[in-house]
């Protein structure tokens, strides 16, 4: 019986065999590349099949690594392969981790545009050991290039006279040099890109995302955390196709204000400018569909958003080295409040403290009524204070502008210490509502401190807030309850 199976077995692989290519390509072209080139210990007839297939992924860092030469010997001859054949080649991805590899791409790139291909997707990724950056002009040949990743490369100084690779879709460069000629040759010349990401790149100036060239940009990541200068780059953002923005040190400046696709913006450490900003003093989004709003900084945009639904995640450093410029970093934040006021907001405030604060309450509660506005409900608000002393300043300052329905002290971990000045935390929060500004507190219903039990997963009261230095619990916080009257 069990010979029988093994007869039954090798007849459905001869059916299997005697397919026509064409078909066995296809059912080749559904498989990983792990399994493609397993189907070669079938049989003898099955030995090359794999190379034979429309879509191609070979990558050094999987199977090959530590075996470089055998690696750069299966690339050259599964290419050669399909030229001797005649057979086509549709979609290549090439991965390269050993900066050994990298000088053949000059034989291997010119051979792929006669086999067929128009998807080829080249990751180069040169480990910082392999004795410097790797130099990666060649790429520039590569027509049928549709996503190009490079770590600890170089594109070269040489501007080529034209780019080949209009099709390129996704530009992924991280710790790369690159000439702000070659970017600029890129970025005209490739209308097709829907992904740019730069990170710790070096030599570029000017990024800017143009409207019409740029029809199909959806998402753009600029980080530079290494320099963490925001005047080394500036970003002109003009590309309404945009549904992700994140930048993180640079200088900013939108073009235009509707950006109706734009779903997620993140920011940090940068500076802010709009082309509009000149006449209204306000920085203003049209951006109906913001599911996702981030700021991080020192400096507190004035910033307004069209009507929005989404999360709002604002993190911000309240520096006192000129403690008279409190009262305006409150009315700034009020402002920002209120423009985002539709979203559902989180907002971490780390005091970093020299001096004791002081915060005329009356000028925040003024600026609030003048301008028609009800305090901005903020979900979850987390607050880091440095000085203790210019608590009660600096948290009445932020209840005159916003109704927090979690107030969270923020610390990595807490030593004993710590969580005696985190009753202290506490009992000024007590102290401040039953006796503090009747102006600011008259709208609290109620109060209650809660610990997390990570166990349970649940937000529990803690009945005695004097004994929080002998709790066994990470996480605290003051839930509030405000009244709905207006």
């Amino acid at each position: 019986m069990k010979r029988a199976k093994e007869e039954e077995g090798s007849i459905s692989m001869d059916r299997i065999s005697s397919l026509p290519k064409e078909i066995l390509q296809k059912i080749l072209y559904l498989l990983t590349q792990e399994e493609a080139a397993g189907t070669s210990i079938l049989s003898k007839s099955w030995r090359h099949v794999w190379r034979t297939r429309p879509n191609l992924v070979l990558s050094d860092a999987d199977y090959f690594k530590d075996k470089k030469h055998e690696f750069l010997s299966v690339v050259d001859e599964t290419l050669h392969g399909y030229l001797d054949q005649g057979v086509c080649l549709e979609e290549f991805h090439l991965c390269m981790s050993n900066h050994v590899s990298v000088p053949l791409l000059e034989k291997w790139i010119p051979r792929l545009e006669p086999m067929g291909v128009h998807d080829f997707r080249l990751y180069v990724i040169s480990s910082r050991e392999a004795g410097g950056i790797v130099e990666l002009p060649v790429v520039f040949e590569a027509e049928p290039l549709t996503l190009l990743f490079g770590f600890n490369c170089d594109l070269g100084r040489n501007v080529p006279e034209n780019i080949r690779f209009v099709r390129l879709q996704v530009l992924h460069l991280q710790n790369v040099v690159i000439e702000q000629a070659i970017f600029d040759k890129i970025a005209s010349s490739c209308g097709l890109l829907t992904d740019m990401w730069f990170q710790e790149c070096k030599g570029l100036t000017n990024i800017k995302l143009d409207k019409e060239l740029h029809k199909h940009l959806k998402n753009f990541t600029f980080i530079n955390h290494i320099a963490y200068s925001k005047d080394e780059c500036m970003i002109e953002v003009g590309a309404s196709s945009l549904e992700m923005v994140k930048i993180y040190g640079s200088k900013i400046r939108f073009l235009g204000h509707e950006f109706c696709n734009l779903k997620s913006l993140c920011i940090a450490n940068a500076v802010l400018s709009s082309d509009l900003v000149e006449e209204s003093q306000v920085f203003f989004i049209d951006a109906p569909n913001m599911e996702v709003y981030e700021y991080t900084g020192p400096v507190i945009p004035y910033v307004s958003f069209a009507p929005t639904s989404g999360k709002s995640t604002l993190r911000l450093y309240m520096r006192d080295d000129d403690a008279e410029d409190a009262q305006s970093w409150f009315l700034r934040l009020s402002r920002l409040l209120q423009g985002i006021r539709k979203s559902e907001i989180c907002l971490k405030i780390f005091h970093l403290a020299r001096f004791d604060l002081r915060i005329e309450e009356d000028i925040l509660m003024r600026d609030a009524i003048s301008g028609g506005n009800k305090p901005v409900v903020v979900e979850n608000f987390i607050l880091e204070i440095s000085c203790f002393s210019s608590f009660p300043f600096v948290l009445n300052g932020l209840f005159c502008i916003c109704r927090p329905k979690n107030v969270t002290p923020h610390r990595s971990c807490y030593k004993e210490t710590e969580l005696e000045e985190l009753s202290e935390f506490f009992r000024k929060i007590k102290k401040m509502t039953d006796s503090g500004n009747r102006e600011i507190w008259r709208d609290l219903e109620g109060l209650t401190v809660e610990r997390f039990n990570r166990v349970q997963q649940e937000w529990q009261p803690v009945i005695n807030v004097a004994k929080l230095p002998e709790s066994m619990f990470k996480e605290f916080r003051v839930r509030l309850k405000w009244s709905d009257r207006d």
